[in-house]
């Protein structure tokens, strides 16, 4: 957590002092930079709410397998695609299909990790672009944004303004469908470019206005939740000293 990075030693008061000055700022989501670069592949509705749900319970299988240890199986994880798809009405058997097939493909190609915090880089002035790209695998520092059609010039487009605001390079992975049905896995390092080559006046037009810690560069929204993150943290750290101070004060009751 930045904070705790920021902070060193845990003061308080430096903590709070850190956004001491709030300034508003624009803000342009990376998706929106890259329809300016490249256009984007065309698809239903449907096929593009699906995508947003299999992104989200794909990322949260992930989480559960990080904390818990445990790997849902591919027809669980398809079980709960249907049910996502019922409930906004958009169920087809071939989504679940699809779903557990590319499910099994990147669980089999090593494609894991946890949704990364929103990234922010600044362009000019205040105009900020940022970045949340679909998993970070902790143990590899790895970036992956993974599609669930083959990798197009979008989708590259996409990752390079990615890789630009974290300033790391991004795996993007592809799912391209087999004549027998199954998905084999593409895959691409993307490098961060230098600068990016996107017209400025475009860009605000996209730009939508936020309230800025101006010294961390980051939104106050996103400062007030890990400051909240912080106070648990100190607490129980606080709690672990003062018990361990208690057994140590005490005799050993064996």
């Amino acid at each position: 957590m930045y904070l705790l990075q920021l902070c060193g030693e845990s003061d308080m008061g430096d903590v709070e002092e850190r956004c001491s000055e709030v300034v508003e700022v624009f803000v342009v989501k990376a998706t929106d930079v890259a329809k300016l670069l490249s256009e984007p592949p065309a698809g239903d509705e449907v096929l593009q709410r699906f995508g947003k749900i299999f992104e989200e319970e794909y990322a949260l299988a992930n989480h559960i397998y990080n904390w818990a240890g445990y790997m849902h199986i591919p027809r669980w994880f398809a079980r709960k695609v249907a049910a996502r798809l019922r409930a906004e009405g958009i169920y087809r058997r071939d989504l679940v299909v699809k779903a557990y097939r590319a499910y099994s493909a990147l669980l089999s190609a090593g494609v894991v990790g946890e949704k990364p915090r929103t990234a922010f880089r600044r362009l000019e002035n205040s105009l900020y672009i940022s970045a949340q790209p679909d998993l970070y695998d902790e143990n590899s520092e790895t970036y992956y944004e993974f599609k669930l059609y083959p990798i197009n010039n979008y989708a590259r487009k996409q990752a390079e303004v990615f890789a630009w605001v974290i300033g790391k390079p991004v795996v993007l992975i592809g799912l391209r469908e087999e004549p027998n049905g199954y998905l084999r896995v593409e895959k691409e390092v993307i490098n961060p470019p230098e600068k990016l080559e996107i017209n400025i006046n475009e860009l605000k037009k996209l730009a939508v206005v936020e309230e800025f810690c101006k010294d961390l560069e980051v939104p106050v929204y996103q400062y007030e939740r890990d400051y909240e993150k912080y106070l648990r943290y100190q607490y129980f750290s606080e709690s672990l000293e003062e018990e361990d101070e208690d057994l140590h004060n005490n005799e050993s009751p064996f």
